[in-house]
C-alpha cells in the first residue's frame, strides 16, 4: 500500500496499538502497529529506520512524554 499525504504535516496516522524496535546495519528500525479503520480492518505496520542518535534523542522524548503521560493518569 502507498499512502500519499496532501495538504500540510503532521499527518495523523491513527493510535498506536503496539510498537518495537531493532538495530539493523548501524541503524535503528521502528515498527509502529497502527490501527487504521479509514482503510484496513487489520493492524497497519509502519516502520522508520533512523540513525542511532535520532534514535536516542527519540528515546529520551518518549521516556520524558511516558512519564508525564503516567503523571495525568493518576
Amino acid at each position: 500500500m502507498t499512502i500519499i499525504y496532501k495538504g500540510l504535516s503532521p499527518h495523523d496516522l491513527g493510535p498506536a496499538e503496539s510498537a518495537s524496535a531493532r538495530s539493523i546495519d548501524g541503524s535503528v528500525e521502528v515498527t509502529l502497529h497502527v490501527l487504521d479503520d479509514w482503510h484496513s480492518p487489520t493492524l497497519l505496520a509502519i516502520r522508520v529506520r533512523m540513525p542511532a542518535t535520532v534514535a536516542r534523542a527519540l528515546a529520551d522524548q518518549l521516556a520524558l512524554a511516558a512519564a508525564g503521560g503516567e503523571k495525568t493518569r493518576r
